[in-house]
């Protein structure tokens, strides 16, 4: 092929290019920027709500909370608490238990963590917010086995090993 041919079959090319109706193609692009555009608003506007809740499960425990700020009085209540964990009554030690889980969920309910009840508010937790939350969730899983199983026997040793769990929170809250 010479080059005269080579250039006359690329202007063909050109003619042809220039010469075609793009309207149907252009329906079908502005189609497809509609799909994009309304996905990429909808991505802004999640990633605007996740970064609010991010704000929130960082600055929770920053914000001042209105636990009681009177140490000796909430000591005083923990005592309380403790007493009845070391009962010989099962029925204490149970009730302390359940004290002890609705004191913590109080507190975290407070810092602005939200929910139905403490294993719910627990979830929201992150660990960098809280370095006891492991233990909290042992102690909150006894709590519950308590208050779900009618037939659960509570050891005292079991009772005080979920009491210091929740001490261990509470301690690190500085409630206590």
């Amino acid at each position: 092929m010479d080059i005269a041919a080579i250039l006359s079959k690329f202007l063909e090319f050109i003619n042809s290019v220039s010469s075609f109706d793009y309207s149907g193609v252009i329906f079908w692009l502005k189609m497809l920027a509609a799909f994009f555009s309304t996905l990429f608003i909808y991505g802004i506007i999640y990633s605007i709500y996740q970064t609010g809740q991010v704000y929130e499960a960082i600055h929770a425990f920053l914000k001042p909370a209105h636990v009681p700020v009177d140490k000796g009085k909430n000591k005083e209540e923990w005592q309380k608490i403790l007493q009845k964990g070391a009962s010989e009554n099962e029925s204490e030690r149970k009730f302390a238990i359940i004290a002890a889980d609705t004191l913590i969920e109080r507190i975290l309910d407070l810092a602005g963590y939200k929910g139905e009840n403490l294993g719910e508010r627990l979830k929201k937790v992150e660990k960098g917010d809280l370095d006891s939350l492991d233990a909290l969730w042992d102690a909150h899983k006894i709590r519950n086995r308590i208050a779900h199983e009618a037939d659960y026997k509570l050891s005292s040793e079991e009772a005080s090993r979920a009491l210091l769990l929740f001490e261990k929170t509470l301690k690190e809250l500085e409630y206590i």
